[in-house]
């Protein structure tokens, strides 16, 4: 999947940090030198490169020891460096001066090693960056081996993730065969290994382990990992079937029927989880008496009936998971006129029932709503006397009604909203004025505080979001992904996604599904995959069960 972006952040997006520690009387005192005064010149290989020492000491420590620090070279003017590269080193010192750091696929590296050794932080997290964007399932399992070796832990983190989500590909490629036996371990025993059966992590233990006879001592311990009641039988007989006695297989298969494994036995057997991502739709046509409710099972691609919410001539709510629940609140209701309402309903998955819960402090329509943790927070949105700031916070299980906390920075509606971390995110969306708003409002639940942390090249209303590994996606007219710590927008060249609008859209299990394309008025039941680890934009159906409203479909996390 093609992409587009800028790595030159705006000057002003970046500030240096002041010198906090003891130091040199000349580190203290100097106020704010001027950056294109040089005082001290570098050596590297064959070529001088002139730079000013408080600059680059306020950026780097390692500079900050160079300099002003108790070694010989603080007395210097003129330094030698050893064991980095010219090229890579030139780039560095062009972006200490301005700021900007131009990346591509083939100096990303060799400036990554570079910034590493010279601890320039604010370089390395570009380039860490820049290689989660080109994640892809033919190099995530190098670029988590890379990533580990520089302790690049969001980097390994992303690359991890997208080796889980992808597990069955994975195990195809010839990097998987030189993984280590811990890596092996680690993968097999994670909660987010996305299989539908334990089947393909016996075939995978098996592809890793007949690749290298040194292997077989760890094949039991492996083996361990296993669930046996995830194993199905008729895997089992077609692999023993069709493996010929010559093959390595058939020997590790005999090894473990003689060495049967400790954790398989009958009441030893600690049984394991794991967690599976399913998607909620909620819609149909809002003059009905009821809203249907499905749930889609990616593995299958199957629908799922639920029962219905009984709500009639309701529409802009906002539907968001909590647990395992789906929580609808607000929204526009007719009686005689349209008027906004407080309702609050919660699906029970576990039980397959509606229930009330408490009715918001303020009616509310066309807002936000998500899940963080065990709380539900409604954000923004607009009541029958206008748009309202003020975000509310329920948390399920508890005793405690609906609380406000900090307001949104600016009141908006027809946003679109997302959680990273512990963070939420409020992308754009209507103002006071009825214009589009461009900001990207950002709440810290731990501070209960607000900010705007950057603002959208194409500011729009009634867009959609979801989260992927730590980057925020944006879809509607043009599909947009924001790296929030670097502030670095990067617009996804993908033509079948061009000026359209969609009514959903959230990510299961590493895969972003949009749902019901908007046409106009008109909702189409349509559903669309996009999958940038494998360069994936298909229609995967046209006929979902219901069109969806906006906001009207989450992805829920269940525990298997």
């Amino acid at each position: 999947m093609a992409c587009r972006t800028n790595t030159e952040p705006p000057h002003q997006s970046f500030r240096l940090p002041v010198l906090s520690e003891e130091g040199d009387e000349s580190a203290l005192h100097v106020s704010d030198p001027d950056p294109g005064v040089p005082d001290a010149t570098l050596r590297v290989e064959a070529e001088s490169f002139y730079v000013n020492r408080q600059c680059l000491a306020r950026q780097s420590p390692y500079f900050r020891a160079l300099f002003f620090g108790s070694g010989v070279e603080s007395k210097q003017r003129r330094v030698e460096i050893k064991g980095v590269g010219m090229q890579p080193f030139r780039v560095l010192m062009e972006h200490s001066r301005t700021c900007r750091l131009v990346l591509d696929r083939e100096n990303v590296l060799g400036i990554l090693v570079t910034a590493d050794f010279l601890q320039l932080e604010r370089a390395r997290l570009l380039c860490c960056k820049f290689l989660e964007r080109e994640l892809h399932l033919s190099n995530c399992l190098g670029m988590m081996a890379y990533a580990w070796q520089l302790g690049c832990t969001q980097l390994y983190a992303a690359a991890r993730q997208v080796t889980l989500t992808h597990f069955s590909a994975i195990i195809a490629e010839e990097d998987f065969l030189s993984l280590s036996k811990e890596a092996v371990a680690d993968l097999l025993a994670s909660d987010d290994l996305a299989i539908n059966k334990d089947d393909l992590a016996l075939e995978a233990i098996l592809r890793w382990v007949s690749f290298d006879h040194k292997r077989e001592e760890h094949f039991l311990e492996l083996i361990e990992l296993l669930r046996p009641e995830s194993l199905s039988l008729p895997f089992i007989t077609q692999l023993l079937t069709r493996m010929k006695s010559s093959d390595p297989r058939a020997k590790l298969i005999y090894k473990m029927n003689e060495h049967y494994p400790a954790s398989w036995s009958v009441g030893r057997s600690l049984r394991r989880t794991r967690a599976r991502d399913t998607l909620f739709v909620l819609g149909g046509p809002h003059d009905q008496e009821q809203q249907a409710l499905y749930q889609f099972h990616p593995p299958s691609g199957r629908w799922q009936s639920c029962a219905p919410l009984q709500r009639k001539n309701l529409t802009q709510y906002s539907v968001a998971a909590v647990g395992d629940n789906v929580v609808v609140t607000g929204g526009f209701c007719r009686d005689v006129l349209w008027f906004s309402v407080d309702w609050v309903r919660i699906y029970e998955c576990g039980n397959q029932r509606w229930v009330d819960a408490p009715a918001l402090q303020k009616s509310r329509h066309s807002h936000c709503s998500i899940g963080l943790g065990s709380a539900l927070y409604v954000l923004g949105g607009s009541m029958d006397e206008g748009l309202v700031a003020d975000v509310e916070r329920l948390v399920l299980g508890s005793e405690e009604g609906w609380e406000g906390v900090s307001p949104m920075v600016r009141a908006v509606e027809r946003a679109a909203a997302a959680a990273l971390g512990l963070c939420i995110y409020v992308a754009c969306g209507l103002d006071e004025n009825g214009e589009a708003f461009g900001g990207i409002q950002r709440y810290v639940v731990k501070e209960d505080q607000w900010d705007v942390v950057s603002y959208s090249p194409f500011p729009r209303y009634d867009l959609v979001a979801t989260e992927l590994n730590g980057a925020l996606y944006l879809f509607g007219g043009q599909s947009l992904r924001f790296d929030v710590e670097t502030d670095e927008w990067t617009v996804l060249e993908e033509e079948s996604l061009d000026r359209k609008f969609f009514c959903g859209c959230t990510t299961v299990s590493g895969q972003m599904y949009l749902v019901s394309e908007r046409k106009s008025t008109r909702a189409f039941p349509n559903m669309v995959l996009v999958d940038p680890y494998i360069d994936t934009c298909i229609e995967v159906d046209d006929a979902i069960p219901c069109p969806v409203p906006l906001r009207g479909c989450v992805t829920m996390r269940m525990v298997m």
